[in-house]
């Protein structure tokens, strides 16, 4: 079952925006930031090495696309 953030999370917000402009969202992702690490996520999806470029495409590409629609309306 999908939850809202704000739903998740009331306990711990101040308040709420009546539309999202941006969220930060800071810490760490301690499992990828090493390369034994990285190999380690890599390869518990049964992803090579050399494939990588493959597999981070589509993250990209939606990325760029949101990078694209924010300097269209800002």
């Amino acid at each position: 079952m999908r939850q809202l953030l704000t739903e998740r999370y009331r306990e711990r917000l101040a308040g709420v925006l009546s539309r999202y402009d941006r969220i930060i969202i800071t810490g760490t992702l301690p499992g990828a930031c090493y390369a034994k690490g990285m190999m380690g996520f890599l390869s518990a999806r049964q992803i090579r090495v050399f494939d990588y470029p493959r597999f981070a495409e589509p993250l990209r590409d939606r990325h760029s696309l949101s990078r694209r629609s924010r300097n269209q309306t800002g």
